[in-house]
């Protein structure tokens, strides 16, 4: 099966920081998604908006609602829970507070975790998340387990202070549950691959602005935008692959 990751949108009807038009971003992205093969979901790891205000996320249901094939979103930092459970409130979200989801796909489970803390810009997995993990993993299908935040460094000192908190308890409990196969963050504005307890941990770009690649004070980069394309065979491979927002002429080789 084909899952599309889109991350960190921060839409808004005004470009941030007087420079980053999320919303042209997002357009061309849902274009160049458009040109493919239609996947089997589509999958928003968090920050969908830039300050989780009703109007931000009414305009992401207009951009989305004309797409033909099905969409599973996860809050991040900058999204907030209540504006996001209203706008979409056909997903299949677990009961307040957490905004979590389990979706059951073809010979497979996305368990979408939220781990955001209102207010912060870190994350954290702490009892009601593994709660919510015990009682929506399935013991006998694949798994990804999809997170905002990842819990792991990434080499970005900035980005590194806001991770997920809590990752020995997390990693405690993927020891207990062999059928999560990988895991899929966003966060951190830049296409990351590394593993996480034994697992393959793979992070999206942003499709607008990146976070730069520098040591030094957080800093952001008009590098080109991305998503991921996951081919996902249950059980047997996950092979992602990173494209820019931007599509590229192609010319076969031996012409011209």
């Amino acid at each position: 099966m084909r899952i599309v990751q889109l991350s960190d949108l921060h839409l808004s009807g005004q470009p941030l920081y007087g420079v980053v038009d999320t919303l042209a971003a997002l357009q061309l992205a849902l274009r160049r998604l458009a040109a493919l093969p239609a996947p089997d979901l589509l999958l928003l790891s968090g920050d969908l908006t830039s300050a989780g205000r009703r109007e931000e996320y009414a305009l992401l249901r207009s951009l989305l609602a004309g797409l033909p094939f099905p969409c599973a979103l996860l809050p991040g930092n900058h999204d907030d829970r209540d504006q996001l459970r209203a706008a979409f409130c056909e997903q299949a979200w677990a009961p307040p507070p957490l905004c979590c989801q389990r979706i059951d796909l073809d010979g497979g489970t996305l368990l979408l975790l939220d781990c955001i803390v209102p207010g912060e810009e870190w994350g954290e997995v702490a009892a009601p998340q593994i709660d919510w993990l015990e009682s929506a993993c399935p013991q006998r299908r694949p798994v990804l387990l999809a997170l905002h935040h990842p819990p792991f460094c990434v080499g970005i000192a900035g980005m590194d202070r806001i991770r997920c908190r809590g990752d020995a308890p997390l990693a405690g409990w993927l020891a207990r549950h062999e059928q999560v196969e990988a895991l899929l963050c966003g966060h951190v504005h830049r296409f990351v691959s590394t593993t996480f307890a034994g697992r393959p941990a793979i992070v999206a770009p942003s499709p607008a602005h990146q976070i730069a690649l520098q040591d030094g004070p957080l800093a952001y980069t008009l590098e080109p935008g991305g998503f991921l394309l996951h081919d996902w065979l249950p059980g047997q491979r996950l092979c992602s692959h990173c494209l820019p927002v931007a599509a590229s002429p192609t010319q076969c080789y031996g012409d011209g």
